[in-house]
Order: structure tokens, then sequence, then C-alpha cells
């Protein structure tokens, strides 16, 4: 069980969907996916900090600013305090990159007129 955040935007192709169905894949916020699994996982912790402040109830127009703000907040806290529980390899932080690079996509895809928002599901 776990907790399921989709970027969806206007001009989205199959390809753009099929790039986020990845079996779970918590190292591929740049294509617009963010997976946190309720069984301890430090994933649900950083979503419920990236998220916060938002209604998860329906899609989420992206404030590009708040989501950087909580990216920040996110940067000082688990990525420091936890940063070990989150998946790596090879010397690379994957999933802590992962966060990043969905806000990077968000950033983009609002500076390209493409109206992102963001679907929970849980």
């Amino acid at each position: 069980m776990g907790c399921d955040i989709y970027l969806k935007w206007k001009g989205m192709t199959k390809g753009d969907k099929n790039n986020q169905i990845k079996g779970f894949d918590i190292t591929i916020g740049r294509f617009g996916y963010l997976r946190g699994a309720y069984s301890g996982h430090v994933g649900y912790d950083a979503i419920c900090i990236l998220f916060a402040d938002i209604e998860w109830e329906e899609d989420w127009k992206v404030d590009i600013n708040l989501l950087k703000a909580n990216l920040k907040t996110l940067e000082k806290t688990l990525f420091k305090s936890r940063k070990k529980d989150f998946y790596s390899k090879d010397g690379k932080d994957l999933e802590i990159q992962s966060y990043k690079d969905f806000v990077k996509l968000a950033e983009k895809l609002i500076k390209e007129r493409k109206e992102p928002e963001i679907r929970f599901s849980y």
C-alpha cells in the first residue's frame, strides 16, 4: 500500500503516461511520478512534506513557489536527517534526486504553459 503522485499536463502523450508506469519505481520523478509506501518507507514522509498544505482530495494545479519551498524544507530536514533511509545506488542518491527532478519537471512545464496538475492516488 502506498501513495502515488502523478504529474499531468496539457499535451501529455501516451509515451509520457507510459513513462510514469514503471512498477512503483521510486526513482522516476523526472517523468512526473513519485511513490511513497505506507510500510515505514521514508518516501511517504517525504511526500507528506513536499505536498504539505495541499488538498489531496482533488487534482492540484501546481503552485511552483509552494512546491519549491516544500522541497527546500525536505532538503533541510529528511534529506539530511534520514539520508541513509532513501534509496541510493553506486553512491548516487537516486530517490532524493527523483524529488528534485519532479519539481524541476513541474517548473519546466509551467514555463512551457502546459498547465501541470498533480493527481494524488492512495
